[in-house]
């Protein structure tokens, strides 16, 4: 009898202990979490609205008095597949987030339904039911140590999910207490900066929030965000969705390579004292390939809204943009699939640092790619260097741009001298900065500041060259505006100037300011000269076509104040204008001036 008891006792508690396992087996449910709002009024009227498109929608009572909206419960598998599912339907806002539900208190949405007590048969007709004893006042709740306190804070915060730290994370960020990366990872700085929260919130400062405190830094994160007017975009003509402050940009214009969502209001912002007038977000869209995009890399290096200090990098597929200076902090990224280029850049006026990070946090997280793209933008479809414009966009341009020769395979250049006073900044037409090694009236030596390598090098005829001949000029005539160097025709008339001075020549030959500096060569593709810009003008008026040139004594003087040495190994074999075209692709400099 006693061993059958046993038995029987056994086999009971191994059922329950299955039970036990099956059911801590089982998977915990998880929430997407839609809004927390700070009224339960508030509250409903978002349920109502959710609810016309969503089937499981819930409310919660959050501690601290707030009031969270929600879906679910789903297992942890499906939550994230569901989450970016009504993400991309537009059915709840992007800034839901999954949760253990670990902060929720009484569900007040959908509200209990009542139910009548079943009939006592077991009570005779006409009896009165019995009176319920009257029950004891529940004890009023003790509070608990600080102690207690972070402990049950600490099993608050191991229960949240991946994407509810991060979305803590963000809103701390908002809050101007963080400013590390959005990892979901609570190192030192997210310990730092909850710390500094609840410090400047009047909590004790333990470095793990508690329920309520999270939900009192969510909610003002929720508040921050419809301050700003955030809305999901979906530009279908660029073909791009992402979250936008409405309240501050206005409705897109279209320039193919570009949507240009510029600034509302081009008043100071007197809280912050920063111009966000200046402020503009560039949707990028464009069909392309490699090539594409790093021509599209390469010519937005020029606009004026790209300031040329900040760290850059072009990829195979890829490429990625940080630009500040006194006024602007540019930041942006463009992408290669499927053959097309997606992207944008966020421009900000500099000095609202923390707004800055806030706003572009939000734009940037957002940003999802969609199907097609903005027509085809002529200036990638010409293969052109942008005049003025590229898109809509102002192209920055130089003080004055010259042409030169180069003169050794590290990159020397030999130009005309100019009043180089002026220039902030010196560049070859690749940005590489240059520096001066020696100058004289005529002439001016430069020299890469960085390592670099010229594509080729021009060949100095030494001999004293014949009058009249038939030279050519090289030179970027338009500025770089066509993006390679002229070549024009045109006749050396005397081997001195008017005065008759032997160091320069006199040309007849039709020339433009950013000719200035350009080599002149002759039939063999030697270079005699360098052209001068034109000799001031008084009451004597030239005709346009005379211009001079210095050649090789004036040259070599100015070679060796420098310390430079030219290659002197010349042709023998007349050249077509064709080849003397591709002569000045390989040894015409193009030099800008940069205020």
């Amino acid at each position: 009898m006693r061993s059958s008891l046993f038995y029987s006792l056994m086999a009971l508690m191994l059922t329950w202990a299955q039970a036990a396992l099956a059911q801590s087996s089982l998977p915990r449910q998880v929430w997407i979490q839609l809004e927390t709002r700070l009224n339960l009024e508030a509250s409903l009227d978002s349920i109502e609205i959710y609810a016309r498109d969503l089937d499981n929608v819930n409310g919660f009572e959050i501690n601290g008095g707030w009031f969270g909206v929600a879906i679910g419960p789903y297992d942890p598998e499906q939550a994230d597949a569901a989450l970016q599912k009504f993400r991309a339907e537009g059915v709840i806002p992007r800034t839901s987030f999954t949760t253990t539900g670990a902060s929720f208190g009484a569900r007040f949405y959908p509200p209990a339904v009542a139910t009548q007590p079943a009939p006592d048969t077991d009570r005779a007709p006409n009896t009165a039911p019995q009176t319920a004893p009257p029950t004891e006042e529940p004890a009023a709740e003790q509070p608990i140590s600080p102690a207690e306190q972070l402990e049950q804070a600490k099993a608050s915060e191991s229960a949240m999910t991946e994407a509810e730290k991060k979305y803590l994370q963000r809103a701390l960020a908002w809050a101007g207490f963080y400013e590390s990366a959005i990892d979901g990872l609570y190192g030192s700085g997210t310990r730092a900066a909850m710390k500094s929260w609840q410090y400047a919130n009047g909590y004790i400062a333990t470095g793990v929030l508690t329920a309520a405190q999270r939900a009192e830094l969510i909610a003002d994160y929720q508040f921050l965000l419809a301050g700003l007017g955030f809305e999901d975009v979906v530009d279908a003509q660029a073909g791009i969705a992402l979250r936008l402050p409405s309240a501050l940009f206005a409705p897109a214009s279209y320039d193919p390579p570009f949507a240009t969502y510029a600034a509302t209001d081009t008043d100071t912002d007197t809280d912050t004292d920063t111009d966000t007038g200046l402020a503009q977000v560039i949707l990028i869209s464009q069909r392309g390939d490699r090539d594409r995009l790093a021509a599209l890399y390469e010519v937005m290096q020029t606009l004026s809204i790209l300031p040329e200090t900040g760290p850059r990098n072009l990829a195979k597929s890829s490429f990625t943009i940080e630009a500040y200076d006194d006024r602007l902090h540019t930041t942006g990224f463009a992408t290669l699939q499927g053959g097309e280029i997606k992207g944008l850049i966020f421009v900000w006026p500099r000095g609202d640092t923390a707004r800055r990070a806030r706003v572009e946090e939000e734009i940037f997280t957002s940003f999802t790619s969609l199907s097609g793209t903005l027509g085809e933008a002529p200036i990638l479809s010409a293969g052109l260097t942008p005049q003025e414009s590229l898109g809509g966009l102002t192209v920055r341009q130089p003080s004055f741009s010259q042409s030169g020769v180069f003169i050794s395979r590290e990159g020397h250049v030999l130009t005309a001298a100019q009043d180089f006073s002026e220039c902030g900044k010196l560049q070859l037409q690749d940005g590489l900065p240059l520096s001066i090694a020696a100058q004289n009236a005529e002439l001016a030596v430069l020299v890469p500041t960085q390592d670099a390598a010229a594509p080729s090098i021009g060949q100095f005829e030494t001999r004293r060259p014949y009058a009249p001949q038939y030279v050519a000029l090289g030179g970027y005539s338009y500025g770089g505006k066509l993006g390679a160097p002229s070549i024009t025709m045109g006749q050396l008339q005397a081997l001195t100037d008017l005065t008759g001075r032997a160091g320069v020549s006199r040309l007849e030959i039709d020339s433009l300011p950013g000719d200035i500096g350009g080599p002149i060569y002759d039939h063999y593709g030697s270079v005699i000269g360098i052209l001068l810009p034109p000799p001031p003008q008084g009451s004597r008026q030239l005709p346009a076509n005379v211009q001079f040139m210095a050649n090789w004594p004036l040259i070599s003087e100015t070679l060796i104040a420098a310390n430079a040495a030219a290659s002197t190994e010349t042709e023998t074999i007349k050249l077509e204008p064709v080849d003397l075209a591709n002569l000045a692709q390989e040894t015409v400099a193009l030099i800008s001036c940069w205020p």
